[in-house]
């Protein structure tokens, strides 16, 4: 294995001052028991079993994780599809191990034997014999799988995409229930004594609970700020009475965007009640003194419950937090895109000479940086992986992730703060010129141009105007923004080319609603005939589902009139490929759900003159897609 080692950034690297504390997840924020998201659906049977082991400390979905004894450390590489296994305390190689495509987290059972390892982009769960080093099960669970947290007899996994919580049974590595949750789950905790398992949720604040035993939610916290998103992992304090969860606020009600107010990244803290809930405990600014972080992303607790890691994945940094002081302490610089952070704890084989180690997944540089603990000095950097992805797109992979300069002006915004992994963050955003504006998802983005809900994006390259307008970067090539109706600027600059190279790559992932039984595959064919019927296909017309046309709109809206003068908009009509994953509907964000779309006083307005199986069947064909 090659190591690339750096110099030591010294006892106090970027060390700052004492920062204010906001409230946003301070405010009132009520419990409440969450309703099955399935309509009539009944909760899970409780699976009979031994009461569950103690296990060493609370776990966490993690990208980079430490076995209980110390002796191992593992760590995903999502765009090589597999997982590096070191021997500690040397970190030596003891095999890279392929898994399934785009694997997120992983987790260790209590004795270290497996390694269970979540695979976005499979849809499986491999198994990793860790003495062979090898896989010795696949198992399929469902779309997007993204957290998963091993314990005693049971695992537990995310499905961003369906949305569920997957129960595996160990001892025959089948599914023993499925749980329905909110949508997008994706950050895991589990308790010490197993009885309780934490859930995020991507674009919310809200933190589920459930419990093990009756397999049922129990209560949940969410936050009181609706602008809570990119909640992607959580973290236990040892007696499991505080969870920990990095995150960013969306702003998107700002009247008045700029770079540094449209996106606030926040550390949130929740503490467990006698209910067994978490309710809402106040938050940490991470842009202290001004300095900001990008998208904070995973984190890791010192074992004395004194100190929290929060990984930021589109600074490239990690901060150390003094949890009594409630303040950022000092900034470590990373690698690019550091996604998982684990810590070997004073004492174990693992521990530095002197003292614990800090180890930190950088997945879009394939390596891994080690920190003393202590000291906070960088020991060392480990390769990891040798990505596979063309020298293009992994280029432009690292610039849609970055909030560093020329993407952005502080550190405050990364194309990925709006479009994590191409996608919408369920925003709309009141403060453009033109009127508010709904996210939209890039999927498919080079064969769907123009960009934009106006249009005004000719060519992929022309997000160079985003870059320096709404992030506040100084851009990718030289000289003035470029003129959409202007000539091509492709070929100037070969930053922008990659850019554009790995917006071209996006696509949307298959869809969890494709028909698997014969009533299913029939709705979806009534549906395709109902689409046709209804005229859909005049502007969404397959493969691409659009016509990459701009419409006239006849919407009526008073708060895009106040902003408009002259003509009425146009509107660029957006494909429907991915559809099911991209609440909130239109320009505006005006239709909550796909059913709405169909009922819209304003736009299609053919819902009230279908029957309900008609509906029903249109759903179906549209959620399907692609």
């Amino acid at each position: 294995m090659q190591r690339q080692c750096e110099p030591p950034v010294g006892p106090n690297p970027r060390p700052l001052p004492r920062g204010g504390r906001g409230d946003f997840w301070g405010h009132a924020a009520s419990l409440a028991c969450l309703l099955c998201l399935l309509a009539g659906c009944s909760s899970p049977t409780p699976i009979v079993r031994a009461p569950a082991a103690i296990l060493p400390a609370p776990v966490s979905a993690s990208a980079v994780a430490v076995d209980a004894g110390g002796g191992v450390l593992a760590a995903v590489n999502p765009d090589s599809g597999s997982v590096t296994l070191l021997d500690l305390p040397g970190l030596s190689l003891r095999a890279e191990v392929p898994v399934g495509a785009d694997p997120r987290t992983l987790s260790f059972t209590p004795d270290g034997a497996r390694l269970l390892v979540a695979n976005y982009g499979a849809g499986t769960i491999s198994v990793i014999d860790v003495a062979a080093g090898r896989v010795e099960a696949e198992v399929a669970v469902g779309a997007r799988p993204y957290g998963v947290v091993a314990g005693s007899d049971r695992a537990y996994i995310s499905l961003a995409g369906q949305p569920q919580i997957v129960v595996l049974d160990l001892a025959t590595l089948t599914v023993a229930a499925r749980i329905p949750v909110e949508p997008f789950p994706t950050g895991l905790a589990l308790t010490r004594d197993q009885a309780s398992l934490y859930v995020t949720h991507l674009y919310s604040g809200t933190v589920t609970v459930i419990d093990t035993a009756s397999l049922r939610e129990s209560l949940a916290s969410g936050s009181a700020d609706p602008d809570a998103n990119l909640s992607q992992f959580i973290v236990l304090s040892p007696d499991g009475a505080h969870a920990y969860l990095p995150g960013s606020l969306s702003r998107s009600d700002n009247p008045s965007l700029t770079y540094s107010t449209t996106v606030q990244p926040v550390l949130a803290m929740l503490a467990r009640g006698t209910s067994g809930g978490l309710a809402a405990g106040g938050e940490i600014d991470l842009a202290q003194s001004g300095e900001a972080v990008n998208l904070p992303f995973a984190a890791a607790l010192s074992p004395d419950g004194g100190t929290l890691f929060v990984a930021n994945a589109g600074s490239d940094d990690v901060s150390v937090i003094d949890l009594a002081a409630g303040r950022v302490r000092a900034l470590l610089p990373a690698g690019r895109n550091p996604r998982g952070l684990a810590l070997s704890p004073d004492g174990a084989p693992g521990g530095a000479p002197a003292g614990g180690r800090l180890f930190v997944d950088n997945v879009l540089d394939g390596t891994l940086s080690v920190f003393d603990t202590h000291t906070l000095a960088l020991l060392e950097t480990v390769t990891l992986t040798h990505i596979p992805l063309p020298a293009d797109v992994l280029a432009g992979k690292r610039l849609f992730n970055s909030a560093l300069p020329p993407m952005s002006s502080g550190q405050w915004l990364s194309c990925a703060s709006c479009h994590f992994d191409g996608g919408a963050d369920g925003h709309t955003w009141a403060g453009f010129p033109d009127g508010p504006r709904n996210t939209p998802a890039l999927y498919g983005a080079a064969a769907t141009l123009p960009l934009h809900w106006n249009g005004d994006l000719s060519e992929l390259q022309d997000t160079e105007g985003t870059i320096r307008t709404i992030q506040g970067g100084a851009g990718l090539m030289p000289g003035p923004p470029p003129d959409p109706h202007g000539p091509s600027v492709a070929g100037r600059s070969a930053d922008l080319d990659a850019l554009a190279a790995y917006l071209g790559t996006l696509a949307p992932a298959p869809s969890p609603y494709a028909p698997a039984g014969d009533d299913q595959r029939a709705a979806v064919a009534r549906g395709a005939e109902a689409y046709q019927r209804w005229g859909c296909a005049a502007c969404h017309a397959a493969p691409l589902y659009t016509d990459r046309l701009a419409h006239i709109s006849d919407i009526g809206d008073p708060a895009l009139e106040r902003h408009q003068a002259g003509p009425l908009p146009r509107f660029d009509t957006p494909s429907l490929l991915g559809v099911w994953a991209t609440a909130p509907y239109f320009h505006d964000g005006s239709a909550a759900t796909l059913r709405d779309t169909l009922f819209s006083a304003d736009f299609h307005k053919m819902g009230p003159a279908m029957d309900d199986g008609e509906v029903d069947d249109l759903l179906a064909y549209l959620r399907a897609l692609p």
